[in-house]
Formats: C-alpha cells, sequence, structure tokens
C-alpha cells in the first residue's frame, strides 16, 4: 500500500506531529508513506531528512499549481490523506480535475464546515475527526454521514523518557518556586489573555507561557505589569523541559482535542482546562482534570485553587491521566485505527 500524506502548514505544530508519528508507525507496518507538503516547509525539511519520499509545493489560497502537482502524483498512491484544511481543498480540486484516487480528511479543528462541496465530493472517502465533538460538527454538514468518524490523536508516550532540563533555569527562577504553564502557539483560540488574568489571581504562584506566534507582542504588553509571567518563545526541545511545570493551564477557546494535554497527562502534570471542544473527552471534570467554562477567570481560578491545595485528589487526577492516556491515546492505537480505515476504503 502506498500513502501521499498532504500538509499545507509552514510551521512545525500539534497536526505536523501527528502525521509525521502516524507516517513512521505506517512504514513500520509495510505502508509507504510519502509527502507533499509546503515550500521550505518544517514538515517537509523533517520527513525528507529522515529519508521519508517527499515533493514540495506552493500553497496559499486556492493554489491552482499544487492542485495540479497532486493530480499527477495521484496515479501513483493508493491512498491521498489530507491533514490540513488548504491541503483537503488541494486534493478536491485535483479530483475535481479528473483524479481517482481516494482522498481521506484528517479535520483536527472544531470549526464549522463552510465548503459543503469539498466534503460531500464522491472521492471524498473517509473525514476523520480527532474528537467526538468535531465528528458531531462535521457530521451535520455531509451527505453521508457514516463517512465521518472519530480517530483519537495519539501522543508518543516515550517522547518524554530522556534527559530532563528545568524551565526555571531559562526564565531565571529558583529550582523549587511554583511553576504554572501552557505550551502552544500564541494564536488567537488559545485565548492567552484569560491565562494572564488568571494569573493576576496567584501572586503567589509563576505562570509561564512556551511557545511562539502572531499575539506575542500583544500579550506581552497585556501581562507587562506582572511580576510573576514569563514568555520563553518557542522551545524545539519541548520534551526535556515540560516535566518542570507543576501545573498545567489551558485557557481555549476552540480545540480540536488538545494534544498539549495528552502531553501533559502522560508527564503527570495536573491539568486545569477550558470546556472548549473536544477537551471534555481527555479532560474528565473530576476524573482526570479539572474543568471551567470558556473565558471565566473566576472559574479557572477557583478550579486551580482547588487542584493546588488538595494534595490527595490532585494524586488520583493525575493516576487517572496517565493510565488514560496509555489505554486510550497513544500514537500506535491511532495508526492501528487508520491503518484498518485504509484498508476498509482498498477493500
Amino acid at each position: 500500500m502506498k500513502v501521499l500524506h498532504v500538509n499545507s502548514e509552514k510551521s512545525w505544530r500539534g497536526g505536523e506531529q501527528q502525521m509525521a508519528s502516524l507516517m513512521k508507525i505506517l512504514n513500520n507496518e509495510g505502508v509507504k508513506s510519502s509527502l507533499l507538503a509546503r515550500k521550505s516547509s518544517e514538515a517537509y525539511k523533517r520527513l525528507k531528512a529522515e529519508n521519508f519520499e517527499a515533493w514540495e509545493a506552493a500553497y496559499g489560497g486556492l493554489n491552482l499549481s499544487s492542485s495540479l502537482k497532486l493530480k499527477r502524483l495521484m496515479k501513483d498512491f493508493d491512498i491521498i490523506h489530507t491533514h490540513t484544511a488548504n491541503a483537503h481543498t488541494v486534493a478536491y480540486l485535483a479530483s475535481v480535475w479528473g483524479g481517482k484516487t481516494p482522498i481521506i480528511v484528517s479535520k483536527r479543528t472544531d470549526f464549522p464546515v463552510k465548503s459543503l462541496r469539498k466534503f460531500n465530493h464522491s472521492n471524498i472517502k473517509r473525514i476523520l475527526c480527532v474528537s467526538n465533538k468535531i465528528t458531531e460538527i462535521t457530521r451535520g454538514a455531509v451527505k453521508e454521514p457514516n463517512r465521518v468518524q472519530t480517530v483519537y490523536s495519539g501522543i508518543d508516550t516515550s517522547r518524554f523518557d530522556g534527559k530532563q532540563k528545568d524551565l526555571r533555569d531559562i526564565i531565571g527562577l529558583a529550582r523549587n518556586a511554583p511553576l504554572i504553564g501552557n505550551c502552544s502557539a500564541l494564536a488567537p483560540h488559545k485565548d492567552y489573555f484569560t491565562f494572564i488574568d488568571v494569573a493576576k489571581n496567584f501572586p503567589e504562584q509563576n505562570f509561564v507561557i512556551i511557545g511562539d506566534g502572531p499575539l506575542k507582542s500583544e500579550l506581552q504588553e497585556y501581562g507587562k505589569d506582572l511580576s510573576n509571567l514569563f514568555f520563553t518563545g518557542f522551545l524545539p526541545d519541548i520534551q526535556c523541559y515540560l516535566k518542570s511545570l507543576d501545573y498545567f493551564l489551558m485557557t481555549s477557546e476552540t480545540e480540536g482535542l488538545g494534544t498539549s494535554l495528552l502531553d501533559a497527562m502522560i508527564c503527570r502534570i495536573p491539568i486545569v482546562s477550558t470546556r472548549a471542544g473536544g477537551i471534555p473527552e481527555i479532560v474528565i471534570d473530576n476524573k482526570t482534570g479539572y474543568l471551567a467554562n470558556i473565558g471565566s477567570v473566576d472559574e479557572l481560578s477557583s478550579q486551580l485553587r482547588k487542584m493546588i491545595s488538595d494534595q490527595n485528589t490532585r494524586s488520583k487526577l493525575i493516576e487517572n491521566a496517565y493510565q488514560n492516556v496509555k489505554e486510550h491515546f497513544t500514537r500506535e492505537i491511532t495508526a492501528k485505527q487508520t491503518l484498518k480505515i485504509y484498508k476498509e476504503i482498498l477493500g
């Protein structure tokens, strides 16, 4: 079996990590996995360096050259698997222009479906959603709801087993200083303004934002008066630092699933999060973490205060969360379910 994975992102974020993990495991299962990626993208550079067959394309809007390039490549593959919204558009156009290879679409966001045509095209054989919440939203927009399935994102549970470093050394804190953080792109839907507002209620704690993005300067300006707030920027070796956190605080307004939460769980970091998107499917309130309403600084602060003060309950939540990841959210489980769907499509 030969599968061409299509990705239009320039940067390296959660979706790209998920795609790379899937490609590696599939290769070990005898599925030849290749890549059509954005020109000069991190995905192209990283996977090419790992000896994956890869091509570059110029993505951007409805880029015709990318679609034509994919149409030419299609005949050499059994399945096309798209991993971003723009890649989905490119594959849809390649099919409109005569490409016959069946397409699988991975949908990682809980945004409503806007283009009905590209989701309902006959060449789109499956839409794989990373949470039941996204599946529910997407099924309401397609003619054949049975083509929409949930395949949860899974993580590499051994990723954090290596040598650890302390974030406190980067931001200038004592090794015993308490540290609450989040790790994600500094994008509007992550609602880091609420994260900073929560930090204002805990002057005795330290808060760190790990990541980079378009809102970095605005967020730094918003939190400039807080002596307990720190920004690290993007850390390429985050797996060496994540265990430094004492608590993980997620304040997203929308979220497909939230794989950074899975990372925190496998690192045994207790979680307080909003109920955005598919998050309640992994952060089960009072079982694997604490949840609060989106944008509610008071509720997030109350849940965080409860997490900090009750060590016995915190220990139970940590263990429950760790076991939940091991049983349901590993990359091996994701790959196994995806491969089963590939085989179903090909008969």
